[in-house]
């Protein structure tokens, strides 16, 4: 343990916690501050959390939604695709082999709501409750739908990706500018800042896993 020098997990306060917190705790343990492999994966899913919860409530449980949006997902696998609209944003290159099977299918629904045309056997997948898909069954989208769908395209889709093709730690300062940058176009008040947003120094740098 001594001669360790990086500490790697995910961005719980479990364990960057500043008091209490796992990292926190090893380095006491070896008596000198530690470089935070901290995964920016993780990081890239709290601002969507947040904006959700503000559009459309707060969850109900582990696996259940209390707004109108979030109970629509539970059945959106049933619903026809229909006549939607696109929204305009450049999907980023990226190979296939980089990602899991749910992240392929979120590169093509993503490529669908921007091209405005849903394949079949995409629409019949089953993957889990996601806001996308339930686009494809909307002809008329409320505003808060569109405001979700807008933000895992242009922010949290964006990111996961840029994430997912970077081959270095020391790209990790960049990927969390990136993450600030995309959420200029969202009032700042959608997001808990202070539960969001990492310290990067030269004592903890944010690195993506």
């Amino acid at each position: 343990m001594g001669k360790k020098d990086v500490v790697g997990c995910d961005g719980t306060v479990t364990n960057k916690g500043w008091k209490n917190g796992v990292i926190n705790q090893i380095e006491n343990h070896v008596g000198r501050p530690l470089k935070w492999n901290i995964c920016l994966l993780h990081f890239n899913e709290l601002p969507f959390r947040h904006i959700f919860q503000h559009i459309d409530c707060q969850t109900a449980g582990p696996n259940s939604f209390s707004g109108l949006i979030g109970q629509q997902l539970t059945c959106y696998e049933k619903l026809p695709v229909v006549d939607y609209e696109p929204i305009d944003w450049s999907i980023p290159d990226i190979e296939r082999n980089l990602l899991s099977r749910d992240q392929q299918y979120l590169l093509d629904i993503s490529n669908a709501i921007t091209l405005g045309r849903c394949p079949e056997d995409l629409a019949n997948l089953d993957p889990g409750p996601l806001s996308l898909r339930l686009h494809t069954s909307s002809s008329d989208p409320s505003g808060n739908l569109k405001e979700i769908v807008g933000f895992i395209l242009k922010s949290y889709m964006s990111v996961w990706f840029a994430i997912k093709k970077s081959k270095y730690f020391t790209d990790g300062q960049n990927m969390s500018f990136k993450h600030s940058k995309h959420h200029g176009i969202y009032p700042t008040n959608y997001f808990k800042l202070s539960n969001m947003l990492c310290l990067i120094s030269p004592k903890n740098q944010t690195l993506n896993v």
